[in-house]
């Protein structure tokens, strides 16, 4: 059975990836015959930082991530069977999950700086899907793989995982090819609300955190439209990370990190540069995401009534 479940679960990354690689060609191609490819050597970035983050789940996925689940799995606290609203409950949970662990990851620094390559990308396409950290193994699994413990068979959360990240590429389109579907908002992250998350712009930050559902984003208040008066901006609020400098993109957020916990004063401060949101310091408390995000709003609201 397990021998079964490993061949699944190799069959499926190895679809997955087939797949993700064609679309990617696709769009790239598209772009260049509209004339819209913004940077050809970013999409390289993405690329290679694609690769840099599959080497371990190469070598330690077995180990890892098939090993966990299946442990999990005999070790179960439930049985929950195959029944067809118990493949809904799973895929809800993982959605969940996904949305639980990826707001750790811009809330907490330590995470930030794994998660965080991803959103070095200054231009919105499906490669920026791909960008992923060389540590990507040891924090993108977390959402899932403790799943069977619950009961869910590592089949079915095969199934709910490969769906949900097929989804999470697709919304990374770009803009020229899905625009604003304001009436799918209320259920789902569109490729919109998700190029919403990825902007630099201040009225964004941290929002949008659901990686197939919204409704997570609406019931916990971290929900924003996105606004069509103005272009976006991508890429994080540092402008001295280069995105299209791999080398810089893959190691720049661990070196700042690690230059913040050496230099402050007492045991505690380092602790709370390593588990503290990014910004956070310990002369003033520094200023958060979601104080740039009052002021961004307060000043679109005062700029609307004039």
């Amino acid at each position: 059975m397990n021998e079964l479940l490993l061949k699944v679960y190799q069959d499926l990354e190895g679809s997955l990836g087939i797949l993700l690689i064609i679309m990617v060609i696709i769009e790239w191609i598209a772009l260049i015959i509209i004339q819209k490819l913004e940077s050809n050597k970013e999409g390289f970035v993405n690329l290679l930082s694609f690769i840099i983050d599959s080497i371990p789940y190469f070598f330690l996925g077995r180990i890892f991530i098939f090993g966990t689940m299946v442990w999990c799995y005999e070790y179960k606290l439930f049985t929950v069977g195959y029944e067809w609203y118990i493949w809904i409950a799973c895929f809800l949970l993982y959605d969940l999950m996904f949305y639980v662990f990826h707001y750790l990851g811009h809330r907490v620094r330590l995470f930030w700086c794994i998660h965080g390559v991803h959103h070095t990308a200054k231009e919105m396409k499906l490669t920026v899907a791909v960008r992923g950290s060389f540590l990507g193994i040891l924090w993108t699994p977390l959402n899932f793989i403790w799943l069977p413990l619950l009961g869910f068979d590592p089949f079915m959360v095969f199934i709910v995982h490969t769906f949900g990240r097929f989804y999470g590429v697709y919304e990374h389109v770009n803009e020229n090819f899905v625009g604003k579907q304001r009436w799918l908002e209320w259920l789902l992250i569109t490729p919109s609300v998700h190029r919403a998350h990825h902007s630099s712009d201040h009225e964004y930050l941290d929002r949008n955190y659901g990686e197939t559902f919204s409704i997570w984003d609406h019931l916990f208040g971290t929900f924003q439209s996105e606004f069509t008066d103005k272009k976006m901006e991508y890429g994080i609020m540092d402008d001295t990370i280069d995105g299209e400098n791999f080398w810089q993109v893959q190691t720049i957020l661990w070196k700042q990190l690690w230059e913040d916990v050496v230099n402050a004063p007492t045991f505690m401060d380092k602790l709370k540069y390593i588990f503290k949101p990014p910004g956070w310091n310990h002369i003033d408390g520094g200023k958060l995401a979601e104080s740039y995000r009052e002021e961004a709003l307060k000043e679109r609201k005062l700029q609307l009534t004039k």
